[in-house]
């Protein structure tokens, strides 16, 4: 056998070391694996604690999981999971709450670190009332910012006459409108707010859900009738306009139930 001089050795080495590290970047492969969560969307959610509470841990279950820690697999499981919660969704069926909203996450991690994990909604679950029953949500309308902006421009020639007209009318539109007004700040959004009478009257009925219902309707319409005519003399300048309406809770359909103008009542 040839004996290798020093500088051939330090040659085949160095091929050597270069071959070996060339086979083992081929070799290298990074595992994916994949786990599940299911979470409650409580934005769209209306719903009783107690039932929302007993759904999202049937699902945990389900999906094999406490809550807290979950699962890794080596293989995709979606139509195993989605399969575990679409029978969790049929035993919730026929819930008291109006509605639940469930979403099924898949969060896709890769041992790569430099691959960043992936999060997706491959599932969503509802039930609840509102799948078989009509419900909505009331809300009042105005034509506020031009109100008040037409009010501002009649104020000087409105002081010519009698400058508590302006201060009278202004009152009138805080009554019948209310003034929401937000600005911003070197520290934030502030928002100032002044509840309407009508606004008043339903703080109860307004950010609520509730089964749509034609005897409700007449009585939230008659409420307004009577606010409308308490302040029907009171002093104003400018028009101002007030309608309340329903918005289907599912379908998001706005119809007015009651609408009014108050014209301008001086000379």
């Amino acid at each position: 056998m040839k004996k290798l001089t020093l500088l051939e050795a330090v040659i085949f080495c160095t091929l050597t070391i270069t071959v070996l590290n060339s086979c083992d970047n081929d070799l290298v492969t990074y595992k994916t694996s994949y786990s599940y969560e299911v979470k409650m969307d409580y934005s769209a959610s209306v719903c009783y604690q107690d039932e929302a509470t007993s759904a999202i841990n049937a699902f945990n279950i389900a999906i094999g999981t406490d809550g807290y820690s979950y699962k890794a697999y080596e293989t995709n499981q979606d139509n195993k999971m989605k399969s575990a919660c679409e029978s969790v969704k049929e035993r919730f069926s026929n819930v008291n709450s109006t509605y639940m909203k469930f979403d099924l996450y898949r969060l896709t991690l890769s041992a790569d670190p430099q691959t960043p994990k992936k999060e997706e909604i491959i599932g969503t679950y509802v039930m609840g009332q509102a799948l078989t029953k009509p419900f909505v949500t009331y809300s009042i309308s105005t034509n506020e910012d031009q109100a008040y902006a037409g009010l501002n421009e009649m104020k000087a020639q409105l002081d010519e006459v009698d400058e508590k007209i302006y201060i009278a009318s202004r009152k009138t539109l805080r009554t019948l409108l209310g003034r929401h007004q937000s600005s911003s700040t070197t520290s934030g959004t502030v928002t100032s707010v002044s509840y309407s009478a009508f606004e008043k009257h339903f703080t109860n009925v307004l950010p609520k859900v509730w089964q749509e219902n034609q005897n409700d309707e007449l009585f939230l319409a008659a409420a307004c009738d009577s606010i409308a005519n308490a302040h029907a003399s009171d002093t104003l300048a400018v028009k101002a306009q007030v309608t309340l309406s329903k918005t289907g809770f599912l379908n998001k359909e706005v119809t007015p139930i009651w609408t009014k103008t108050f014209n301008a009542n001086i000379e």
